[in-house]
């Protein structure tokens, strides 16, 4: 066993680039809840997840199965720190390798966002 997966919490990073809308990978494989701090230099837009089972296949959009909506954080200023819940948490909860979608371009320089898991 990994000393991640012994581990209750974590904190790390993923970035966007400049001009940009997609982030690197998150891997979440042990971790159930998260909590995104967006930083000061975030272009305020809505967040939409992608996800794959594998860190380096083909990233697919996350979506509702009820109605195939997009599963979305609404606009979303910086400087804010989101915690998932809900119809969000429980979309993510089994997906092991996401990137976050901003809805604008994040055209100023690289965002570089903190994400808090917990089991």
């Amino acid at each position: 066993m990994s000393q991640e997966t012994k581990m209750k919490s974590v904190v790390g990073t993923v970035t966007i680039e400049i001009d940009d809308t997609e982030s690197t990978v998150l891997d979440k494989s042990y971790y159930k809840f998260m909590a995104i701090f967006l930083p000061a230099n975030w272009i305020t837009g809505t967040i939409t997840f992608k996800g794959c089972a594998t860190a380096d296949g083909t990233f697919l959009p996350v979506v509702h199965a009820d109605d195939v909506g997009a599963v979305t954080i609404a606009s979303v200023a910086h400087s804010q720190c989101i915690v998932l819940n809900g119809e969000i948490l429980e979309a993510l909860v089994v997906v092991p390798f996401i990137k976050l979608v901003a809805g604008a371009a994040q055209t100023t320089d690289v965002k570089t966002i903190t994400i808090a898991l917990k089991r």
